[in-house]
């Protein structure tokens, strides 16, 4: 069986970093994984998007997924999880960081980011668990690695081997990093959320 994972944000949250770990973990378990992304201006602090697709047991023919076929939204910012998560499923998990990133059109235009962004996530009957990312990176002195963080709480719903996670973390990272990040990923991990259900 095929899974759908849509990795959402705005540039410099490390998305890009985070969907190739994500691939390096499941070639190392010898799974079939495709990933397509959209930059955007990510250099702006526009939105950035990589799809996901990856299975076990037959093969994935193209890395773009169906509309309305996303089974899991790993969002690193609330207002690009609303802007997404009618690509997910009925059924799927949307994993929100908490954190907001207002963008360019709101910090410098006449828009307002909406109050209510996790409470519109949670109306649309998706399990949405939300993420104190940054926080617990910033915990741990590495703010950056909050993308791990999130990583972390995506495995924990994976049948993939934690080992297989932190070879690819090693792989995928700086050496200086690694060790920061094998913590942030534990946190995620062990971090079960809030939210609807």
């Amino acid at each position: 069986m095929t899974t759908n994972v849509l990795l959402t944000g705005v540039g410099g949250q490390g998305i890009i970093t985070a969907s190739s770990v994500l691939c390096q973990a499941c070639r190392l378990a010898g799974w079939q994984v495709k990933k397509s992304e959209v930059h955007g201006m990510s250099q702006r602090g526009g939105s950035v998007d990589s799809f996901v697709r990856f299975s076990p047991d037959e093969p994935v023919f193209s890395p773009l997924i169906p509309d309305g076929e996303v089974d899991v939204l790993l969002a690193f910012e609330p207002l690009e999880a609303v802007r997404q998560v009618l690509q997910t499923r009925p059924g799927a998990v949307v994993l929100v960081e908490e954190r907001v990133l207002p963008p360019v059109t709101v910090s410098t235009g006449p828009y307002q980011y909406p109050e209510d962004a996790i409470e519109r996530l949670m109306a649309t009957g998706r399990t949405v668990k939300v993420i104190p990312a940054f926080e617990h990176a910033a915990g741990l002195g590495e703010p950056r690695a909050a993308n791990t963080v999130m990583l972390g709480a995506l495995s924990a719903m994976l049948d993939l081997p934690a080992e297989v996670w932190k070879q690819a973390l090693r792989a995928g990272l700086k050496p200086k990093a690694v060790e920061v990040n094998l913590k942030a990923f534990e946190d995620g991990r062990s971090f079960s959320g809030t939210g609807s259900d």
